[in-house]
């Protein structure tokens, strides 16, 4: 293994580490087959004396790398690795693992692009890319994980999963459970979802309890009152009659024009409900687009975070895991209409998952996984994709888990306030009966910007 850098796309953020290969057969029924790499990388425990048991991280997406993701948390889990190795491996598909990355698509032109459309997209994409989409589901890549571990000599290991990376630690932890120490699940994926399948009712859900604390803050409702309402009937305004806007594009510098419509309003804020510091900003938004029809801050909102998705996720392992494991389980009729995001996600899936190649899923994919080994279940207040219901169903399958909910707090808890903390007290220990939690009763949302200077002190 080689010194390497490892790096957020699109960011500053960096951590140092030792990078390495190892070859698996891409198709697992033909190992003599064609072979591909999977990327490994350690980052070796800081101090004098280290634990032999690391911890391994699992990113999320479906389609970001855990050499790509870890530096985000890194300074969260820093005690953790004070005394133990931290194994982070881009599952295949993803980061340098023959990702299965489509070609980069100018974002006018995905903004533009309309339903009839996707399907040829979709092809040319499945077309382009060097690998099998059938073999880069969960299950597969998580025999690579298995093997990276035994490559690098581990008995056994400590798992942190983050989004979809619950769901691929679950897995690991069903096929391989002799090997497991302790689990945390952040943002908690139950076995049982297909994921998409609830994105549209849960993010209504958070939408609405951020602005009815709008309405409960006097500060909030003073400036913006009667949001959620504003917002209804900004819904209805852009889908009868989108808007034109022009704006410098926040990343580029560049001049950037699109039709603010609908579908485009729903990925704004989808993005924002995800932090707790950009949910603050949502009553101000909706209400200078309702109001004064001033659309611009809301489009910058969405070009910065769609394009940080364009350059960390590999789109073709997100359909191959998407069209595999969850769109069988899509429902025909979704109780998603009348939302925001209306029936977007289900229309989507479903074109490109009618051309993705689907590869095999064991039959008890979708059953609870279960086991005696320590797990911490995380889970924020606010969470607009993977709500505190999803672990409370999840801890009842785990007779030795805690489940901690983070107040006022979006997706992913880890590294809000002293999260970061109890985790790694978690992992140190290697149980969670006597974690120090008290700390969490002073979280909260970040307050209400009032102005885009930020909250009101």
């Amino acid at each position: 293994m080689e010194t390497c850098e490892l790096a957020v796309p699109g960011t500053s953020l960096t951590t140092m580490g030792e990078c390495g290969w190892i070859e698996v057969a891409e198709n697992p029924d033909e190992p003599e087959g064609r072979q591909i790499k999977v990327r490994i990388a350690r980052i070796p425990a800081q101090g004098r004396v280290a634990e032999p048991d690391p911890l391994v991280f699992f990113a999320g997406g479906p389609g970001q790398a855990a050499t790509e993701s870890w530096p985000i948390i890194a300074h969260a889990l820093r005690k953790v690795n004070e005394n133990r190795d931290i194994l982070l491996v881009d599952q295949r598909g993803t980061g340098q693992s023959n990702p299965l990355k489509c070609p980069e698509m100018e974002l006018d032109e995905a903004l533009a692009q309309d339903w009839d459309q996707l399907a040829a997209t979709t092809r040319e994409c499945l077309e382009s890319l060097d690998g099998d989409p059938r073999f880069y589901t969960t299950t597969i890549a998580m025999h690579d994980i298995d093997a990276a571990r035994e490559a690098m000599g581990y008995e056994q290991v400590n798992l942190y999963g983050g989004s979809y990376g619950t769901r691929a630690a679950q897995v690991y932890l069903r096929l391989f459970p002799e090997r497991v120490r302790t689990v945390v699940l952040d943002g908690v994926v139950p076995q049982t979802l297909a994921l998409g399948t609830e994105h549209a009712v849960k993010l209504d859900q958070a939408i609405y309890r951020v602005l009815e604390g709008c309405e409960a803050d006097p500060l909030c409702s003073q400036n913006f009152p009667g949001t959620a309402a504003k917002l209804q009937g900004l819904i209805q305004s852009l889908e009868e009659n989108p808007v034109d806007v022009s704006i410098i594009h926040p990343t580029t510098g560049q001049p950037f024009s699109l039709t603010f419509n609908r579908e485009v309003l729903s990925t704004s804020l989808r993005f924002l409900t995800y932090s707790s510091d950009t949910q603050a900003m949502l009553p101000l938004l909706i209400y200078e687009a309702a109001v004064e029809q001033r659309f611009d801050r809301l489009a910058s909102q969405m070009l910065i975070a769609t394009t940080g998705l364009q350059q960390s996720i590999s789109q073709g392992m997100e359909l191959s895991v998407m069209c595999a494991e969850d769109y069988p389980q899509f429902l025909e009729n979704p109780a998603s209409s009348n939302t925001l995001m209306g029936d977007m996600m289900d229309k989507a899936v479903g074109i490109q998952c009618g051309v993705w190649p689907k590869g095999p899923v064991p039959g008890n994919f979708h059953e609870p996984v279960s086991a005696e080994v320590p797990v911490l279940l995380l889970s924020g207040e606010l969470d607009p994709v993977t709500p505190p219901e999803y672990g409370d169903q999840v801890a009842v399958h785990f007779p030795n888990s805690r489940h901690l909910i983070a107040p006022g707090q979006g997706h992913i808890a880890a590294t809000r306030g002293c999260m970061g903390k109890i985790v790694s007290e978690f992992i140190i220990e290697g149980n969670a009966d006597d974690l120090e939690t008290e700390c969490i009763s002073d979280m909260q949302a970040t307050p209400y910007f009032i102005s885009l200077t930020g909250p009101t002190p």
